[in-house]
This record gives structure tokens, sequence and C-alpha cells, in this order.
């Protein structure tokens, strides 16, 4: 049985699933945050205070610099190597940045929630929104060739 498992941890369509999986979970979750972030706001008007909301959003740019690198360089560079030398290193490699770009892109959309609880206006914590379904398009798992 546990030969099964660390088999099918190897083979690249099963880790692939996995990640197609989790990426669907954490892709959908990011529009129940924009509905929920207007639905409660929409409630309540609160002023936040400036300072909080630029810290809210440097930490979003910073999550956002993240997921571009780890997606358009470390991802690039490990799906080069097309799982020629050490297959199953290589794909738990990319199994793990993965799951990194998708836990990133969901925290732009958390800071969105975040900054729509402290009474930003819509349109503003809706680009929030926007970039991280941006950001999860691009981090599409993606099989190496």
């Amino acid at each position: 049985m546990n030969d099964e498992f660390s088999q099918s941890h190897t083979q690249p369509q099963a880790v692939f699933r996995l990640l197609r999986l989790i990426y669907v979970a954490l892709f959908a979750s990011v529009g129940a945050y924009w509905l929920v972030g207007e639905v409660i706001a929409g409630q309540a008007e609160v002023l936040a205070p400036s300072i909080m909301v630029r810290v809210v959003e440097a930490a979003a740019g910073l999550a956002i610099l993240s997921v571009l690198v780890f997606r358009f360089q470390l991802i690039a560079a490990l799906t080069a190597t097309a799982l020629r030398s050490n297959p199953a290193a290589v794909l738990a490699r990319l199994r793990v940045l993965y799951i990194v770009c998708f836990a990133l892109a969901e925290a732009v959309a958390l800071y969105g929630l975040v900054l729509r609880l402290l009474g930003v206006p819509s349109g503003e914590a809706t680009l929030f929104f926007l970039a991280s379904a941006v950001l999860f398009l691009l981090c599409y798992p993606r099989l190496p060739r």
C-alpha cells in the first residue's frame, strides 16, 4: 500500500490531477471572498486608517511579485528539465512551487477581503480579486513537455 502511494506521487498525471483539484478549490474561493466582502461590507461602513490600507496594499504587491517570480522563473526553469533528470524530485519540487503560487494568489484575494471589511470602496477592493484571478490563470498547472 505504501508503495502504491509513493508510485502515485511520482507519476506526473497523478501529481497534476491533485494540483488541478487544489487549483480549482482555491480559485473558486476567490469568488466566495468577493461575495462575502460585498454582503458584509455593504451592511456596515467603517473607515480604515490609511496606514492600515497602505500596509495591506504593500503586502498584496509583494504577494503579486512573488507569484510572478515563482511562476515565470522557478517553475519555468523546472519545467524546462522535462522530467528527464530525476523525475520524482522534479515532480515534488513542482508540486511545492505550484501550491505556494496558489497560496500567494489566494492571499491577494484575502487582502482584498480585508480591505473591503476595513471600509475601502468596492471598486478598489475588486481590483485585488481581479488581480488574484489573473494570478490564478497564470499559475494553471501544466505538465512539463
